[in-house]
């Protein structure tokens, strides 16, 4: 039993040692392997809040690239600027379904495609503040889109 117990903890003793070793070997290289940050962006908040926020720009272009119609529509008018001069979001969001009238067949089956493809609300509502500056907590964010499609489809 005595000799059991020794061959235990001579194998946590050399696992410990290799554990150490492995720390000491080249540490930054194996952090960047398993994907981490590197230590001087990884020991700062700003640096994780830099590396963030081009994840959040990478993700905004391939959003803005599948649906061009919608970012150019919402960015467009429902920005801090057009709604102030507006007077309010809801003579912005009038303004731009006048505006983009014109183009209802386009603006009806990018709406669509949004709402089809992005089933869940948390989905819509990272794309539509992807897309512009106003929020829609109150009404829902699908709700809100299924409602500026119905004003489409009723023009």
């Amino acid at each position: 039993m005595a000799i059991l117990l020794q061959f235990i903890a001579m194998g946590l003793f050399i696992l410990i040692g290799i554990q150490i070793y492995n720390a000491f070997r080249e540490p930054r290289l194996g952090r960047e392997a398993r994907g981490q940050l590197p230590a001087s962006s990884a020991g700062s908040p700003a640096g994780g809040a830099a590396a963030a926020l081009r994840e959040l720009e990478n993700v905004r272009a391939d959003l803005r690239t599948r649906y061009p119609i919608l970012f150019g529509m919402l960015g467009g008018y429902l920005n801090e600027h057009t709604m102030r001069e507006a007077g309010s979001i809801e003579a912005a969001v009038q303004e731009m379904i006048d505006d983009w009238a014109s183009r209802r067949d386009e603006v009806t089956k990018e709406l669509s495609k949004v709402l089809y493809e992005n089933p869940d609300e948390e989905e819509v509502r990272a794309i539509i503040l992807a897309s512009c500056d106003a929020t829609f907590e109150e009404e829902g964010y699908r709700t809100w889109l299924s409602w500026l499609l119905g004003k489409f489809n009723a023009l």
